[in-house]
């Protein structure tokens, strides 16, 4: 009796298992089909997120103030550009974003391209341009460049008689200056010269004197053209010129001092001395005229 009961305890179990198994047959069963094909859906970002700038060039130097930027960007959700001036320790001064230059979309790919005024950003100095990408992913990425504006601005020169001086002041980026005096017909007076600026990464000034004691100059009008290098001694593109004109005044003659009618005749030393020999001489020759006639009566 208990073996029958047993063996009734075991069929029912049986049962309650495939029927367990029939119901779970029923279920559904998501993204596995029937068929056995497998249908996973995954989201892929497109790869190659990026943000290069082609212009200026990292260090790059430019005398005139119109600068072109250009930078390339690829799956980009935002791009925001950025002018940074640099103080001369090279910290940051300011920095401002182009707003009229900014990208938005869903995936922008492209290249932008536009020029800036750089007058309108405090004038002549050292400066950043950057951009900052956001791609679509929401993976930040940014690319940056250090460029200088640069240029030179001479001052009135002042005359001394011997040597003519003056002070010439230059921007971060300009390595020398070549210099060189004309007359008011612009005949050259002097040779060109080459000076090495003493500050070329912060900027600064340089007084420069020219000799012209020998050079015999007439009073007059002159001119000195001052032209800045980015390089030393001359070389490397040209920043920039300045011309500058003055008025010299020749040393007046040394007039002795006789106390006496020949201190008002304006007359010169050698003028003084060259009188006086001619003086002696005519005095000597009628003196010897009237030795001789005396000569003759007797």
């Amino acid at each position: 009796m208990q073996i029958a009961r047993k063996h009734l305890l075991g069929l029912g179990c049986l049962a309650i298992v495939g029927a367990i198994t029939a119901f779970a047959c029923t279920l559904p069963t998501g993204a596995v089909s029937t068929g056995g094909d497998a249908e996973i859906m995954v989201e892929v970002y497109p790869s190659g997120a990026e943000t290069v700038i082609h212009n200026p060039e990292d260090g790059e130097i430019f005398s005139n103030p119109s600068i072109t930027f250009s930078e390339t960007h690829a799956h980009a959700k935002s791009v925001k550009y950025y002018i940074k001036r640099l103080n001369s320790d090279g910290s940051i001064a300011w920095s401002r974003e182009i707003t009229d230059q900014r990208i938005e979309g869903p995936d922008e790919s492209g290249t932008s391209t536009f020029t800036l005024n750089m007058d309108d950003y405090g004038g002549a100095g050292v400066f950043i341009f950057q951009s900052d990408l956001i791609a679509i992913n929401d993976i930040p990425m940014s690319d940056s460049v250090r460029f200088t504006y640069a240029e030179i601005e001479a001052e009135d020169p002042v005359s001394t008689g011997s040597s003519i001086k003056y002070r010439v002041d230059y921007t971060a980026g300009v390595k020398s200056l070549t210099y060189q005096m004309f007359d008011s017909s612009n005949n050259p007076v002097t040779s060109p010269v080459n000076v090495n600026t003493p500050e070329p990464t912060t900027g600064g000034y340089m007084d420069i004197e020219i000799d012209v004691s020998s050079l015999g100059l007439a009073s007059g009008r002159y001119q000195i053209l001052t032209t800045g290098f980015s390089g030393e001694n001359g070389t490397g593109i040209v920043i920039g010129s300045s011309l500058v004109s003055f008025d010299y005044t020749a040393d007046a003659p040394d007039i002795p001092d006789t106390g006496s009618l020949f201190a008002s005749l304006n007359i010169s030393r050698a003028d003084y001395l060259l009188t006086g020999v001619i003086g002696f001489t005519a005095i000597s020759i009628a003196a010897l005229f009237i030795v001789l006639k005396s000569k003759k009566r007797e």
